[in-house]
């Protein structure tokens, strides 16, 4: 009999490409305390095709809440169709937590099937909710939580981010680990999460957004980071890890003491960084980086106009991000560059010089792979949402309409029904214009991927989407699988 049942939804269609998904951390974070008081179980949407008959077995044992991860975007969908699935079957109470109940908690709450809103960090929040459920059911002092009482909605005050090297150890037994080890060129890939928040305030990003306590950057320190590194590879024999940190070079010597101890081990790793912080590396950090077994570097370059990097707050220039682009061609450090379409004010020329920049480094460096270039999504309480408001977006008032946001929306007011189009193209071949196809499970995926790469960078290049019918076979193949 488990005391609480967490649920991470799925989130996007490109998960049926892949076999193994990324560890769902956030649930598995959540349960550090209450793991060790309770018993927890987590069901998986993404791998679990039965979860409906599993959940419905461990409400027939009346848990004591059922919680929820969420993510702006198609993730809230499934969420819903969850919490809906628990309410229809029983009355046990359903907790939200994850990054869009933080952003939006009242209207979150709101949310007929949702009693039980977790902002922030909710490692000691989730673990005091339990111990109310099965004790007093006195919740009005539990820090970080927001919960209603009589129709109306109780607000406790925030709770304080905690030291991350004081935190239990990540409960790996709540989940079959095998699941979640990616297999990439006959190594194995698993997360691990070295540091939290970032320092930046790039004005399109979650971290512009959220309250400003849980944005502050803090991090494992270099020999717990190095501990749980090699309990990684001794319990689970790992041998490539990709540090999920959303900033993980804030810090360059704590980065440096990490690497040159990781370089006497056999592992790879991959992680995302910063342009700006890239910019600094000497020639020596770029050494250790590459003996160490850097597998890839994340950078966000975001746009191919000065204008809009300006006016996103990203804080650096088009000449900075070709100069590392440089640099890492030298050292042959494989980049993969994040970038978006679809700003306010953000001109049709504007989004030819982010496809420009983008054909630019993909042909620079071999290694290198760009992202899938998504429309931008504008998320709440930040300047971009605010601007995005003025000129016509009408604010999502519910859960319903926030989960109508995905990779590939593009249904904005600014934006023509010709642009719309031109930016769903590019998201489309972006997808196989380089060698992302190399870290998909699916043959069938691969084999298309393979065939089409010289299509796709075609269309990008010249930016010729006559006769495009490509979208039409990823549909059905959504559809199928």
């Amino acid at each position: 009999m488990s005391d609480a049942v967490l649920i991470y939804p799925k989130s996007s269609y490109l998960e049926k490409g892949m076999k193994n998904q990324y560890l769902p951390l956030s649930l598995l974070s959540i349960s550090r305390y209450a793991t060790l008081e309770f018993d927890i179980k987590i069901i998986d949407q993404r791998i679990n095709n039965n979860w409906k008959k599993d959940l419905l077995k461990e409400l027939n044992q009346n848990p004591l809440c059922v919680g929820v991860s969420s993510l702006t975007g198609e993730q809230i969908n499934h969420g819903i169709e969850v919490s809906k699935f628990v309410k229809q079957h029983s009355n046990i109470p359903i907790v939200w937590g994850g990054t869009h109940a933080s952003l939006l908690p009242e209207q979150t709450l709101n949310n007929k099937f949702v009693d039980f809103v977790i902002i922030g960090e909710g490692e000691l929040t989730f673990h005091e909710l339990l111990r109310s459920l099965r004790r007093s059911r006195d919740f009005d002092k539990i820090e970080g939580l927001w919960y209603k009482k009589e129709g109306k909605t109780k607000k406790n005050k925030l709770r304080k981010i905690q030291d991350m090297n004081n935190l239990p150890d990540v409960p790996y037994h709540l989940v079959n680990v095998k699941d979640y080890i990616q297999r990439l060129y006959g190594r194995k890939r698993f997360i691990l999460e070295t540091s939290r928040g970032c320092t930046n305030r790039c004005q399109f990003c979650y971290y512009s957004s959220t309250i400003a306590d849980f944005n502050r950057w803090r991090s494992l320190n270099p020999d717990k980071a190095l501990d749980q590194i090699r309990y990684l590879i001794d319990k689970f024999r790992i041998n490539d890890i990709e540090f999920i940190d959303d900033n993980f070079f804030v810090n360059m010597n704590r980065v440096s003491n990490i690497l040159q101890e990781v370089s006497k081990l056999d592992l790879t790793w991959t992680t995302a960084g910063r342009i700006s912080s890239s910019i600094k590396m000497d020639d020596n950090f770029l050494r250790l980086m590459r003996r160490s077994g850097l597998y890839r570097l994340g950078q966000g370059v975001e746009t191919g106009s000065q204008r809009i990097l300006t006016m996103i707050n990203k804080g650096i220039t088009l000449e900075q991000i070709k100069t590392v682009s440089k640099r890492f061609t030298k050292f042959k450090i494989p980049a993969l560059y994040a970038l978006m379409l679809g700003f306010p004010t953000e001109t049709v020329n504007e989004m030819k010089d982010t496809t420009k920049l983008a054909v630019y480094l993909l042909k620079q460096n071999k290694n290198a792979r760009i992202s899938i270039m998504h429309c931008f999504r504008p998320l709440p309480n930040n300047k971009l949402f605010d601007m995005a408001i003025k000129m016509g977006l009408k604010e999502p008032k519910n859960l319903e309409e926030w989960g109508k946001y995905s990779m590939d929306y593009a249904n904005l007011p600014w934006l023509s029904t010709k642009t719309q189009k031109f930016i769903q193209n590019l998201n489309f071949v972006s997808l196989f214009v380089d060698k992302k196809y190399e870290e998909v499970d699916s043959s069938l995926v691969k084999l298309f991927s393979r065939i089409y790469k010289p299509i796709a960078f075609y269309r990008m290049q010249n930016l010729n989407f006559n006769l495009m019918f490509e979208p039409k076979i990823k549909d059905i193949f959504v559809n199928l699988s």
